[in-house]
């Protein structure tokens, strides 16, 4: 059996999710299933990145991750039976059911389902981390329903600390163990006796180990159940009634998310955030190099305006407040500001030319600057808005035009 495997697909029997994501990545946690010089099976721990190339994988998930669950399953089909399962094992998982996958087994005798329930998010990263590998996994088994099934034994395998037992086709459970003699012996005893409880009790307990230290304590176990004891190592899997793939995210996006090869981007990503941290910095460092420059231009126009206008009790805007006593200072003295309303005049007539008095229909003057409004036919024609327009450059103005055939006219002196 174990031969046949091989020469289809590379068995892995993977460790307890308790070990943690980074400890499956880069530690010796998996158990693979591989032919040594000779051509026989056998076990042998590696890690993820030591894990030899190959075709395909079959994945055994251990027994504490799966909870098999015989229910009864109502005749729905597709989308209504997927949206229905959370609903009907809810009161058999400790965790939330929308964080679990849920597949669907054979019809059990009494008309009831049996389902195997996991956590999604660990079943989807070890997918992806087989998967990044370039194995195809081709089947994702319960490791309870991978051992060896008699109608007078139980099976157990005493694997990764913990101990996975079938005690029946359909039936089996997980349990944790230690490596502790002791502990181990105890928790043998507890698994036996916990599938014992609905009156079913076996002949005798066939052991499956990776690790012969088990052996004292499955002896133990079974002297203490008065239970014949076969001890053997860790057999190759048969398979099982039930896969988890079927359990699988259906969503694309949520598969390449979880398949995509984080531990490649490290470096990128972790350059990309110097980088960007470095940007930042000196994108804060120039904005303060920018504020200090700028107090020191205000401090040196506040010091100016001081002391050409001493009598000033509140700076709040140097620059606009020194233009204001400049044009008061004007004023004074009988001068005019070019902005006044008769400079521009002057100015704006001088670039009409001697048909300055027919052009204008209307003129005002506002914040200094003239807004004008021709006389029709007068300045419709490109040409004419043209040739203003540079009579007004040559000035020292600017014009823009608005309104209906541009007939209107804003016109102030060059920024």
């Amino acid at each position: 059996m174990a031969a046949t495997i091989l020469k289809r697909t590379t068995v892995i029997w993977i460790p307890p999710r308790s070990i943690g994501e980074r400890a499956l990545a880069t530690e010796r946690t998996l158990i693979a299933l591989i032919a040594d010089a000779e051509g026989a099976p056998r076990w042998t721990r590696v890690s993820l990145e030591s894990l030899a190339a190959a075709k395909s994988a079959t994945l055994v998930f251990d027994a504490r991750d799966v909870t098999l669950a015989p229910v009864l399953v109502p005749p729905l089909s597709g989308p209504r039976l997927a949206r229905a399962l959370p609903n009907l094992v809810e009161d058999v998982v400790l965790q939330d059911v929308a964080g679990c996958a849920i597949a669907m087994g054979p019809k059990l005798d009494d008309g009831r389902r049996l389902l195997a329930i996991i956590d999604r998010s660990w079943l989807d990263f070890v997918l992806g981390a087989i998967e990044r590998r370039g194995l195809r996994v081709q089947a994702a088994w319960p490791a309870q329903l991978v051992l060896a099934v008699r109608d007078d034994a139980w099976s157990v395998a005493c694997v990764h600390d913990g101990i996975a037992l079938r005690s029946g086709e359909h039936h089996g459970i997980g349990w944790s163990a230690s490596n502790d003699s002791v502990f181990r012996t105890e928790a043998l005893v507890a698994v036996v006796d916990a599938a014992s409880r609905d009156g079913a009790q076996p002949r005798r307990l066939l052991a499956f180990a990776e690790d012969p230290s088990w052996r004292a304590s499955v002896e133990s176990a079974g002297a203490r159940l008065g239970l014949a004891v076969e001890f053997s190592g860790l057999a190759a899997p048969v398979p099982a009634p039930i896969d988890l793939l079927q359990a699988r995210s259906r969503a694309r996006a949520g598969r390449w998310f979880s398949s995509f090869d984080w531990r490649a981007w490290r470096l990128p990503a972790a350059l990309a955030t110097a980088c960007l941290l470095a940007w930042l910095v000196g994108l804060n460092l120039h904005w303060s190099a920018l504020a200090g420059e700028r107090d020191e231009l205000r401090a040196r126009l506040e010091a100016d305006f001081r002391e050409a206008f001493p009598q000033a009790q509140v700076v709040a805007d140097p620059l606009l407040q020194m233009q204001r006593q400049v044009s008061d200072l004007r004023l004074r003295t009988g001068q005019r500001a070019p902005d006044d309303f008769l400079p521009l005049l002057a100015r704006f007539t001088q670039a009409l030319g001697p048909r300055a008095s027919d052009a204008l229909a209307a003129l005002e003057f506002r914040g200094g600057k003239l807004r004008a409004r021709f006389r029709p036919g007068y300045i419709d024609a490109d040409g004419a808005r043209d040739s203003l327009r540079a009579a007004l450059v040559q000035r020292g103005m600017r014009v823009q035009f608005e309104g209906e055939g541009m007939a209107v006219a804003v016109i102030g002196l060059q920024s």
